[in-house]
């Protein structure tokens, strides 16, 4: 009997989980895409998402590969100054140690992860079509902030 309540308890565990999709576990999903963010000064931006406009309250760590790591190297070379390996999109040991530079400059834990505390810590390399650059936090760029 107890080992058949434990079964029954395991399964609805898994099941509730399978389904939970509120904050903490938008925030755990890794970045698999970027979203590109307008401000109302003409300048944009690329950040990393979850899923084309999905939710930037995700994460990249060393060993992946996509166009939201190519994004953050940017960022961590265009307005931190970083060596990030270059921009092959590929989170290796160079943007590890970068990113690690970088948290470590603005008081972050230094993890070598990018997350949404990194995310709100960083100043992004923003663009505007007549080809001008600046770095801004995303709440320093004049809002509100569309994705059009």
């Amino acid at each position: 009997m107890k080992r058949t309540l434990a079964c029954l308890g395991a399964f609805a565990a898994i099941t509730v989980g399978m389904f939970v999709t509120g904050p903490s576990a938008q925030a755990a999903s890794g970045c698999t895409d970027t979203t590109k963010y307008y401000d109302t000064a003409g300048y944009y931006t690329d950040l990393p998402t979850a899923g084309l406009r999905g939710t930037y309250s995700c994460t990249l760590r060393r060993g992946v590969k996509n166009d939201a790591v190519y994004e953050l190297q940017v960022t961590l070379n265009e307005c931190y100054g970083q060596n990030t390996g270059g921009f092959d999109g590929d989170f290796g040991p160079s943007t590890e140690t970068a990113l690690r530079n970088v948290q470590r400059s603005l008081g972050l834990s230094a993890d070598g992860v990018y997350g949404p505390n990194t995310r709100d810590g960083l100043k992004w390399a923003w663009r505007s079509m007549a080809g001008n650059h600046r770095c801004l936090k995303l709440t320093q760029a004049p809002g509100p902030l569309s994705t059009r």
